[in-house]
């Protein structure tokens, strides 16, 4: 800790002691929004078959749940049925937020997590447009017609790094 105080002084950075601990990178620990942690299993690739050199000791680094909510709360305010916004309108007032959320988090592990956002965000935008839950919303506008040249609703999975250089390539 002492050594590791030095070097931050050198930076002309000053360490908090009350929020500052050591721990395992076996139990993780929460910095900047990301939880870090090391995996429990092996991975299901060969070690030859991923193409990432920076996650070589089972290392995971994820949004936290706190970031996750909070994101999610942002896009809930913004989505309110009461809220007097065209689909056009309110998709440019999203994907600023969707994009500056998606590019700072896009090199942790979350294809998961952002394909389930996506569809978590497409569904508050239909329960907007028909003001109810289970509502004809996709009927009107399908995720496609969102997502393509008419809205162009960003999508959290299309701004992983390792996805587009798979979609330039072919």
């Amino acid at each position: 800790m002492a050594r590791a105080e030095k070097i931050l002084e050198q930076l002309g950075v000053t360490l908090n002691r009350e929020k500052t601990r050591s721990v395992h990178v076996a139990h993780g620990f929460e910095f900047l929004g990301f939880k870090i942690k090391r995996g429990k299993r092996q991975f299901k690739l060969s070690r030859d078959r991923i193409k990432s050199k920076l996650n070589r000791q089972n290392l995971y680094a994820i949004p936290t749940q706190k970031a996750v909510d909070r994101f999610k709360d942002q896009i809930r305010a913004l989505t309110k049925r009461r809220v007097p916004l065209r689909m056009g309108e309110l998709i440019n007032t999203i994907n600023p937020i969707i994009r500056g959320w998606g590019n700072y988090f896009c090199r942790s592990h979350v294809r998961k997590l952002f394909h389930q956002l996506d569809g978590w965000i497409v569904r508050r935008l239909w329960s907007h447009r028909a003001k109810r839950w289970r509502n004809t919303g996709w009927k009107h506008y399908p995720t496609q017609r969102l997502r393509g040249e008419e809205f162009k609703l960003v999508g959290l999975v299309s701004l992983i790094p390792s996805l587009q250089t798979a979609k330039a390539h072919s």
